[in-house]
Formats: C-alpha cells, structure tokens, sequence
C-alpha cells in the first residue's frame, strides 16, 4: 500500500466525523499556448457543482477546475459567497497528480455543526507562470481547506488554497501547448518557445497567442533567442478571420524604420506561431497596411527559408565508432576515408557537422588521457588542447563550432576561423553548480543546452554575452520512479530521447520543458542501456547489452538495426 492511501485509512480509522472515503484520481494523459491577465476575461460556459455533492467530493472537483475563463470563474462556484468575491490567487498554476481528499484530524477545538475540514494531498507536477510557461516541480502537496454547509444546503469552501492548484488531467482537458517563435541566436531561423494556453474559446486562440508573440520570449529563454518584433509593437485589433475569403488577419501597431528582411523575420515569427492554432492563410499588416510591399497572405511553406532544420541529413546517412574506428553505419560498416577510419587515430567517440563536412572525435592519447581532434571528413584531424582523462560525444553548434565536456567538469567549445581552429572555456559554472557531466548535447538551433549532471536530466539556455557564451537557466527534469540518466539526444526541436537505468522504461521521449515523459516500449531491450542517438524520421536508435535498436515511435516495437554492428559500437548522426 502506498504511503498517500496509508495516511488516508490511518485518518479515517479516528475520526469521529462521518465523511466520505477517500479517493485518488488516475492522472496520465497530455495536454492538448494566453497570458493568464488574458485569460481572465474570457468567457466560456460553467457548470456549478452538483448539488449534492459532500466535502471531500466538492474538494475534489475544485481541484479539478482548471480553467481560467472569467477570473477562474469555475474554481470560485466551489466558494461560499465572501470568497467567491475575495479570494485572489497568485499568478501561478500549481499542477498536480495523484490527487487525495481526506477528512483531517479533528481540531483540539470542536468544530461547529456544519464545518468540516478536507486536506487535500498531491504529488507536484510542476508551475504554470504567468508567462505561459511551464517548469517542472517536485515533493508532495498538502493543505487542509474548511468546507461549511450553506444556508441552501450546499456545502462550499470557506477556506480555499492560497494558490490555485489543479490537477494534471484538469490541466491537460483545458490547456494544450502551442510553440511560441522567437529567432536563434544568429537571428536568421525560427526556435519555439513552448507555452501553455487555454482551448477556449477558440474565436480568442490567434489573437492571445500572438498577444504572447509581442510580449517576448519566455523567462528561461529570453537570454537564448531574439525578436525581430520591436519593442512595444502589440495588434491593433484582433486576430480574426478576414471577411469573405477566410485569411487569418494580424494587424500591427506602427513597426517604425524597420528594413525588409526585419519584415520578413517578423512575419515568419507570426505565421509559424500561429500555424498551431489555425489552417488559414495569414495576413499580416501594420495600422491596417500590408506589411510586405510584394505579398499579402502567406502559409508556412512560403518561409522555408526561415525554418532550422532539426532533423539529420538524410542522405548523409550515420557513422558509428566500432572498435576504435570511425565507420559507415550501414550493412557493409566501411571504414570512413582517412586515419579516422584507417586506425591510426584510437576513436573513443565522434561526432558530425550538420553538413557532414567535418569530424570532431575523441581520440586515445594514453591509457589515462584523451583528446579532441577536429577536420575535414575522410581527411587528417587537427589535435586541439586541452586533453583530459574524459571527454563528452562532440556535440555541433552549426558547421564550425563544436563542443565537449572535459573530465565532466570543463565545457569547451571549438571555434574554425580562416587561420585554423581556437579552443576557450564556456561559462557553465551556473548551469552544473559544480556538479559532473556525463553527456551534454546541444539544439540543432544553438539555443538550448541539455546535459547528464549527475545522473539527472537538465535543460538550460545558451546565451551569447558580450562575445562570450553562457550556459544559463538550468531546469533540472526529474525522471519517473527518480530513473537515473544515462544519456540523451535531441530528437527534435521541442523533445529529447533518453536512456534510463530503469529495466521497465529504459529509454524515454522527454517534452524540453519536462511536462511530459512518454516511455518506450522495454521489449526486446535489456540493461544496461549504452548509447542514445537519433537519426532522420525522428528515428531513436539505442545501444543495450547485445545490440542496436531503433523506434520511430514510443508505440513501435524495437527493431533490430544491423545485426552485423555490435552494442559496443557507438552510433552517431550529424549534429
């Protein structure tokens, strides 16, 4: 039994107070992206709460009322009359799972007929902010609301929560998340920002996600990405539905002296963030104008130009590292041209630019000593400082900077100018907080970081300062059943494939913000889990006790890759 429904039989077992038993709602399922101020004034219909329902069965349900339309109108018919009208909630969402409602201990006082006291207990989830944005939170929840029987009969909160708490499947029915676009860090593509907004009602949708467009990116990415949009910009009327041909219109306020490749970058910004919420052609304009001289109303299709690719190459195929070699992951497993391939260079691991120009591997210097070289494919690698007794798979930021982890402790990143390549330190003090890495990847954006510290999964921002680079806002995911991490990849540009120590879910697709973790299949895997790569498709390819896998979906059964290449090689894709 667990420790939750233990607590709920010794409490009753006590009482005096005839109540109700207690109750655990089964919470698994996803949501389904407007600034909570926004929120508030909508209006959607709400059903009160059945008459007769008893405490613990209206606390339930108050936990249950997620949404936020007409200032949390379906949380406050749960209230009695004072503080249906008072009761002012913080501007978090706490969000939770496992939901009990117990009767509490009786009070060294008695309480008065028609009062009684629920304590609501929870496990955390994590924060909606008033940004939109979700962050991961852990330990238990407990609060003990008073519940009095109203004049009408009607039992009715007259204590509530501090903070609105609602449960996770409460949350998922009336939440869904929408990606919010910004610009990387070159500010020449499109990076989302995932954010989470009410369903309904949908005629508002467009209008509240662009309202979070104009308001920036979120807190814990607002180092990482840019905006073309200028500061103060915000629609000038709502996001609706032009009259007659169905185009989704956006109206601006004045943008002032911005060139056309600034106009450009915001309307790829806007039609990518709404192309979530809406099927329709968008207009964009400024004070009623179009805000592009030569087009009017443009689809996603119109500005690829502005897309990142998050997803390997294709026709560049994978490399892997099989005893000490870099070779084709392909039935034949050739070695690559050049002393990569050919042995002369002991591999440890290796990694791939996004174009398939160059390699960075790690290579045998000694028995207790490893080393970086960097270079074109097939050709001679350039041996770069410093050498450590460890050293990360090389992860790519673009085509000509690389970065690894020396003895899980120093973040390098290597940079390809005209005269050759240069090594510096990356500020990551704030991101480890001194602890180990054992892996750390970066977004085929070079916006987000996410690392293996300590055996937990941390995501963070990459931020560029005044010429240096940062890592910054670490999130710590915490894992289901606390699964120890042994290694990640991106699988694309809003989730991250991982393997566990976990022998029931050993390998995870992880949403980047950590709302979601969705196990794979465990069949035909078997501990202990060795690599983690993802190639096109998204495809995730593991490595386990005896040999390769791969998914295409967290539903698929595994299937074998190359029976030829061995769980001891180490599989890789550009990026």
């Amino acid at each position: 039994m667990g420790g939750r429904a233990a607590r709920c039989l010794a409490v009753l077992s006590v009482l005096l107070v005839p109540l109700t038993s207690c109750a655990s709602i089964p919470e698994e399922s996803d949501p389904v992206a407007v600034r909570e101020a926004d929120e508030r004034n909508t209006t959607t219909e709400v059903t009160p709460p059945p008459d007769n329902l008893d405490p613990l069965a209206l606390v339930r349900r108050f936990v249950d009322s997620a949404s936020p339309a007409s200032n949390h109108e379906a949380a406050r018919m749960h209230l009695d009359a004072v503080q249906a009208k008072q009761w002012s909630p913080g501007p978090d969402l706490l969000i939770v799972s496992n939901v009990d409602t117990i009767p509490a201990p009786p009070p060294p006082e008695p309480l008065p007929d028609g009062v009684q006291l629920v304590t609501v207990q929870a496990d955390k989830v994590g924060r909606l902010l008033p940004d939109s944005s979700f962050v991961p939170d852990v330990g238990e929840y407990e609060a003990t609301v008073r519940v009095e029987l109203q004049p009408d009969g009607k039992w009715r909160i007259s204590s509530p929560p501090a903070e609105m708490v609602v449960s996770r499947d409460a949350f998922s029915s009336v939440y869904r998340s929408v990606p919010i676009y910004f610009l990387d860090h070159d500010a020449t593509g499109v990076v989302p920002d995932v954010r989470y907004v009410a369903s309904q009602p949908a005629s508002t949708l467009p209008r509240r996600v662009i309202d979070l467009l104009t308001s920036g990116p979120s807190e814990g990415l607002r180092s990482a990405l840019r905006t073309a949009i200028p500061p103060g910009v915000r629609p000038r009327t709502n996001t609706s539905e032009a009259t007659g041909d169905g185009a989704l219109e956006v109206n601006l306020s004045n943008l002032g002296d911005v060139s056309d490749e600034t106009r450009w970058l915001i309307a790829a910004q806007v039609v990518f963030t709404l192309q979530k919420v809406s099927n329709a052609r968008v207009r964009l304009q400024e004070e009623g104008m179009p805000l592009l001289s030569d087009t009017q109303d443009l689809r996603p299709t119109d500005l690829t130009k502005y897309e990142i690719d998050n997803m390997p190459r294709q026709d560049l195929g994978g490399l892997a590292v099989i005893d000490e070699r870099l070779k084709r992951l392909d039935s034949r497993a050739d070695p690559v041209p050049g002393p990569a391939g050919s042995g002369e260079y002991q591999v440890i691991r290796a990694g791939q630019s996004p174009d398939g120009r160059k390699i960075a591997a790690v290579t045998r210097r000694s028995p207790e000593e490893v080393g970086l070289r960097v270079g074109p494919y097939g050709e001679a690698l350039a041996e770069l400082g410093p050498p450590g007794s460890f050293m990360s798979k090389p992860t790519w930021r673009g085509n000509n900077e690389v970065w690894t982890v020396v003895a899980g402790r120093d973040v390098i990143r290597a940079r390809s100018s005209g005269s050759g390549w240069t090594v510096e330190k990356v500020d990551s003090a704030g991101f480890t907080g001194g602890r180990p890495i054992t892996d750390l990847r970066l977004s085929r954006d070079g916006t987000r970081v996410a690392a293996v510290i300590d055996g937990q999964l941390v995501v963070g921002a990459v931020s560029d300062q005044d010429g240096a680079v940062v890592l910054d806002r670490p999130v710590p995911l915490p894992a289901p059943q606390r699964a120890q991490i042994l290694g990640l990849e991106w699988r694309d540009e809003e989730s991250l494939a991982v393997i566990t120590d976990s022998h029931t879910s050993p390998v995870y697709e992880v949403s980047v913000d950590g709302f979601r973790w969705e196990a794979y299949t465990s069949a035909n895997l078997g501990q202990p889990m060795k690599t983690i790569t993802v190639g096109p498709g998204p495809t995730v390819i593991v490595a386990d006790r005896s040999n390769i896998w791969a998914s295409a979906d967290p539903n698929d059964v595994w299937s074998l890759l190359e029976p030829r290449i061995g769980s001891s090689s180490l599989p890789f894709f550009p990026g």
